[in-house]
């Protein structure tokens, strides 16, 4: 269980104790007490280098940008957020800098984007672009936060720069101009687009593959095409298996063609994102639909109490699995 899904777990437990408990807490009186040890425990020799490193100058780009590398594969390999956390933490100080480099700009814009903040990620990438208009990474980068923002005019641009680039990021310009085309509404074009595109050849890059295959199956599945939706889908899962937006998506088309034991396993991973989670819940009978259903509702309240943003879409679906259609119809419009 990840951190999290721990504190959601105890946030649980702790509405159930109602006030009474509350008033029970123990407070420690000396400064010096040790009430958790949540510090910089490393998984392995490697990372405790990459650790050490940027310790001995925490000022030196190079070594930031190398550990905080670390910490956003590490965070996506283990579903955990806080080595997003961590990486935001080292790069920001170096990232803010008028000197710095594009490079741990583009992978500070990454933990703005993770966690939501789209206008600072966007400004950053602005920034980087405005100096060197040929960086794909930042253009790629860019698309992706405006397509989540719904600016689809303005990521259709992006996007066609990365197709003109006739480089590896092409392949992913492609699959961003069809997810454009299909947010503005012309989803048959943008079919076309991905139906014409010969993919093994233009994406010899895996993760590009993968996000090709993805968006053809989510633009199968919103065509009714539950089938071809599903096969895009698997094959993008087992290329890039750690990708939860298309377990997510195939388990959602799974269960829509009646396949919910496949998707039930499916889901079944360690440390479940909210996203699985909420869809775990949807899937489960009894008292397990009940826990699940607890887990991932004090998951998004302890978001809310963050101050993070919220799963909005995750909440809608728990709000509309359990009847609540105002509350989801609220959560679905802030998404």
């Amino acid at each position: 269980m990840g951190g999290l899904a721990r504190l959601a777990a105890l946030l649980a437990f702790a509405a159930a104790a109602g006030t009474a408990a509350a008033t029970e807490r123990f407070v420690p009186t000396d400064p010096q007490f040790e009430v958790a040890n949540v510090g910089r425990s490393m998984p392995d020799e490697e990372m405790r280098r990459k650790l050490a490193a940027w310790q001995a100058d925490p000022t030196a780009e190079s070594t930031a940008v190398v550990l905080a590398s670390a910490y956003l594969a590490r965070a996506r390999a283990t579903r955990e957020p806080m080595f997003v956390g961590r990486a935001e933490a080292v790069l920001a100080p170096i990232a803010k800098q008028a000197r710095a480099t594009a490079v741990p700009r583009r992978l500070y814009a990454q933990t703005l984007q993770y966690r939501h903040d789209f206008a600072g990620a966007e400004q950053l990438l602005d920034e980087v672009l405005g100096q060197d208009p040929r960086d794909t990474g930042a253009r790629a980068l860019r698309a992706s936060v405006r397509l989540v923002r719904g600016e689809f005019a303005a990521a259709r641009g992006d996007c066609a720069q990365l197709v003109a680039a006739a480089n590896a990021g092409a392949a992913i310009g492609f699959a961003c101009l069809a997810e454009a085309l299909a947010g503005g509404g012309q989803i048959e074009r943008a079919r076309t687009l991905l139906a014409t595109l010969p993919i093994d050849a233009k994406a010899a890059d895996t993760a590009a593959r993968a996000y090709l295959l993805a968006v053809r199956g989510e633009l199968a599945e919103r065509a009714l095409d539950l089938d071809g939706a599903i096969a895009d889908y698997s094959t993008a899962l087992s290329l890039a298996p750690a990708e939860d937006s298309t377990r997510a998506a195939l388990a959602d088309a799974l269960a829509a063609r009646g396949d919910v034991g496949d998707a039930r396993e499916l889901l079944d991973v360690e440390r479940p994102s909210v996203a699985l989670l909420v869809r775990q819940a949807q899937l489960a009978q009894g008292r397990e639909r009940e826990q699940l259903r607890a887990r991932a509702t004090a998951w998004i309240a302890l978001e809310s109490s963050r101050g993070d943003a919220v799963h909005n879409r995750e909440a809608a679906l728990l709000a509309l699995d359990g009847g609540d259609v105002r509350a989801a119809l609220a959560s679905a419009a802030r998404n």
